[in-house]
Formats: structure tokens, sequence, C-alpha cells
């Protein structure tokens, strides 16, 4: 692990851990995706487990960051003894879950990022406004903390009253 989970003051996880092997695997994932989409917008036949394989193979010994255990125990990085098997590993994940329009659902995925309407109702009822409206002259800070929700629910939760009357 070269970053380690962080968690607040209550224990709730702030920062998910990473690892070099994590990221290595994302990354292979990934790029085999569009190369199969690549292979397969130009007319070609996905490539055999092997060949995959051997292509994650070539690629992590190019790029990433190696050492070899014959010499160290431990070093940064992953060893030439788990390049093989990730590799492998890696190759028949590809081939299984990659499909021909895995480029367009991605695309999809990021097209809907933020775009996601709120709920027609709001998430707080008629006693909620009341009960803001008896912590006037508090800071929007301390009015989210007695009623425990977020600082922009108080923010809409004000524009109500103002609109309530």
């Amino acid at each position: 692990m070269y970053a380690k989970n962080r968690y607040d003051s209550e224990g709730n996880l702030t920062r998910k851990g990473t690892s070099y092997k994590g990221d290595i695997w994302r990354y292979l994932a990934t790029w085999g995706f569009r190369t199969l989409n690549d292979l397969d917008g130009a007319g070609y036949a996905p490539p055999s487990h092997d060949d995959l394989a051997d292509l994650f193979e070539r690629r992590m010994r190019e790029r990433a960051t190696t050492y070899d255990t014959y010499y160290s125990n431990r070093g940064h990085g992953i060893s030439f003894g788990d390049i093989e098997t990730m590799a492998d590993a890696a190759a028949a994940s590809v081939l299984r879950d990659w499909s021909p329009n895995w480029i367009r659902k991605t695309r999809e995925w990021g097209a809907t990022g933020g775009r996601k309407s709120r709920p027609s109702e709001p998430a707080y009822s008629d006693a909620d406004l009341d009960a803001l409206a008896a912590l006037h002259g508090q800071t929007k800070a301390q009015q989210s903390i007695a009623l425990d929700v977020s600082q922009s629910t108080i923010d809409r939760m004000r524009k109500a009253l103002r609109d309530r009357g």
C-alpha cells in the first residue's frame, strides 16, 4: 500500500487506500478494453487469451516499476514473478467483461455525472421547518448540527421558510 486508508475523528473513511498493483490492474483493464474496441472498430476479431496476456506482460515490463525478488525481498512496484500472473488474470478478465459497446456505456456513465435530478419531495418536513424557525438567530453551522442535516439543506430550509411567509 502506498496510500493508506484515512479516517476522520469519528472513524468514518474519508480516503480509500490505493495500492500499486491495484493501479496497474485498473490501467490494464482500461487499456485492454480500449484495445479491444479499436480492434473491433477496425473489423478485427478479439485476440486470443495468450496474445492479450503477452501484450499485457510486455506493457508492464516496459512501464511498471519492478524489482527482482532474487536480489531484494521488498521493493516499491511489482515483482517480476507477479507480472506474468497479473497479466494472465487481467487478460482473462478483460476478455470476459468486454463488450463492443463498452465505450458507449462509459460515455453514458460519464454524461450522467451531476445531471441526475433531485427528488421532487424535499428531505425535510413542516415540523423540521418549525424546528428551524425556533433556532432563529443561530448560525447556519449551529442549525445544521442541531437538526442533524447539511448546511446546504439548511439553506434550502431557510428559503422554504421565507417562501412560506
